[in-house]
């Protein structure tokens, strides 16, 4: 079969289909999308809420709880102990399948009706962590989302086994470090991006097997290095004092210095390792995994993001792995899933199709909250002939009567959820992470968006002094206001104590700013046709022809930096 040109339905770009996707559309029998991939990738974000916290009732107990559904979305919500017991039955809400009206209006119906947890945590693992969403086992943790094993941390996002760290993203096995990015095993970084087995590192990125350095760049196994430059152990005490990060205005010049200096060096076309006929970004032990995005021991894959070790045989995947396979149009699903074709956070489970958190079952079609359950439909129980039976009739008819959304778009069979079905709204959920847009863009795209609550945008009540040494324990009790969106914020007393114990300055940014800063960072979830600044080979990069940074491909960057 030869590669095919589409329309996207959404955005009307023209995308390719290729042969191997076709192979693969027939192997788990979907039809060809009808979104281009960004589309659908921005679709899929817009299905994972971690990151806005509320006070609401659980409409269970009538308790307050924190959650990540907002109190006015329609959602019903119950606590996380009673939500995960059996003092409900989610199939109590089954109903028959009415072939007089488009599936998705009847799943949007199951969906307001059957309650959602309060958060998304394994909470019988969570200490004294209560502002924490989307993770497990931490203990003493502040606002951490997509978390698991951390201890005494605060504003970390995508991590796995910190210690001690405030302003993480997608870091691992990491202690004592602060505002960085794609740390692996690392102690004592500041502000630093890209870096493995390092310690004492500040302002830096893409170090391997370095310590104590200062605005360095593309380094392996280096010690005592100012900007690339040897220097001794005492020049670099020296230095330090010198640069007195304590201080806000010399940590900003220095940030700033420290750009300037790296745009002089070449950068690879991708950061990862053992990438075998692979492309995208941030790939560590993969093969034949393609147009991808922070991917860990991934094969024959295309088109997926931010998946953990391992996952295979996927498609348009989105967030979390851990032995994910056969996976399409779904985000948020993992730990051993198999089979999985439009779905949102589903564990533990295998043959489902447009389910959003059914964990542990399998031979499920439009259901919602099903909890080791086998062969329903819209949370009705069938026998395996009937649900065999059923199936087939309700794809039909979903082609046979598309549902269509506010804007005109038409879901038949093989279309992701509408987004406008979704509990989160744009400025909620990933997908203004990683597709920032304004609420009249968003909107315009068949978006919902949450207006800010006035309350939020107090003026300040305390001032924060340029160098840390200058701030009184008094700030604890004060309200802070982020410099760039306007927005309150405060300060606990770990990360105080981190701030004094390490000489780094208080932030002037509120939590979510801050994490855009970091993500700021990452290139787009998008490759370029670029050639190598060195050979002049073609490449595909994530760094667009009209970055300024120079690119080399993975050949000429091993040869002369590594």
């Amino acid at each position: 079969m030869s590669s095919e040109t589409k329309t996207c339905q959404n955005c009307k770009n023209e995308f390719c289909v290729e042969p191997e996707d076709f192979e693969f559309y027939a192997k788990i029998k979907v039809p060809p999308p009808t979104f281009c991939p960004e589309c659908r990738l921005m679709r899929r974000l817009a299905w994972q809420g971690f990151n806005s916290l509320y006070k609401r009732k659980c409409d269970f107990s009538g308790d307050i709880v924190v959650s990540n559904q907002r109190p006015d979305n329609g959602h019903k919500v119950y606590r996380q102990d009673i939500w995960w017991s059996d003092k409900w039955d989610s199939k109590e809400y089954g109903r028959e399948y009415d072939f007089s009206r488009p599936f998705f209006t009847q799943f949007a119906e199951l969906f307001q009706d059957v309650p959602l947890p309060s958060l998304n945590v394994e909470y019988t693992t969570m200490v004294n962590s209560e502002y924490c969403n989307g993770a497990a086992t931490l203990k003493n943790c502040y606002l951490c989302f997509r978390a698991d094993h951390g201890e005494d941390c605060a504003y970390l996002t995508s991590i796995t086994y910190m210690k001690d760290c405030f302003d993480q993203t997608f870091s691992d096995r990491s202690e004592l470090s602060y505002f960085s990015s794609k740390l692996l095993n690392c102690y004592q970084c500041f502000y630093s991006y890209n870096c493995d087995n390092c310690q004492d590192v500040w302002f830096s990125r893409d170090l391997v097997g370095c310590s104590s350095c200062i605005g360095c760049i593309g380094l392996r196994n280096k010690k005592y290095h100012i900007f690339n430059k040897p220097v001794t152990k005492e020049e670099f005490g020296d230095a330090l004092k010198k640069f007195d990060f304590g201080s806000h205005k010399n940590t900003e010049n220095f940030k700033r210095e420290a750009k300037e200096f790296m745009l002089k060096f070449p950068r690879r076309e991708y950061c990862g390792k053992n990438a075998i006929n692979s492309s995208g970004d941030y790939l560590y032990n993969v093969k034949n995994v393609l147009n991808s995005f922070i991917v860990s021991d991934g094969e024959n894959c295309k088109f997926v993001q931010f998946i953990k070790s391992p996952a295979r045989n996927s498609m348009d995947y989105t967030m979390f792995g851990m032995n994910g396979e056969w996976i399409y149009e779904s985000a948020w699903v993992g730990l051993t899933v198999n089979t999985i074709k439009f779905g949102v956070w589903d564990y533990g489970a295998h043959h489902l199709e447009y389910s959003f958190g059914c964990h542990s079952s399998g031979n499920l079609f439009g259901c919602v909250g099903v909890r080791g359950g086998e062969y329903c439909i819209l949370n009705k129980q069938y026998s395996k002939e009937k649900y065999e039976a059923l199936v087939p009739k309700i794809i039909k008819h979903m082609n046979d009567m598309p549902y269509r959304d506010a804007r005109g778009r038409e879901y038949r069979y093989g279309e992701m959820f509408p987004v406008e079905l979704s509990p989160w709204a744009y400025n909620e959920s990933l997908a203004d992470e990683w597709f920032p847009s304004s609420k009249e863009d968003a909107l315009a795209k068949g978006f919902s968006w949450r207006d800010p609550d006035k309350k939020e945008y107090q003026d300040a009540t305390v001032n924060i002094p340029d160098h840390v040494k200058d701030v009184g324990d008094d700030i604890l009790n004060g309200i802070l206001k982020c410099v760039s969106c306007g927005k309150n914020y405060l300060l606990i007393r770990i990360e105080l104590d981190f701030y004094r114990r390490f000489n780094v300055p208080i932030p002037r940014k509120c939590p979510s700013c801050r994490t855009r800063e970091r993500l700021d960072e990452f290139n787009p979830i998008k490759l370029y046709n670029r050639k190598c600044a060195k050979c002049g080979k073609d490449i595909k990069t994530s760094y667009a022809p009209d970055r300024p940074e120079i690119v080399y491909c993975e050949q000429c960057y091993q040869a002369e930096v590594v």
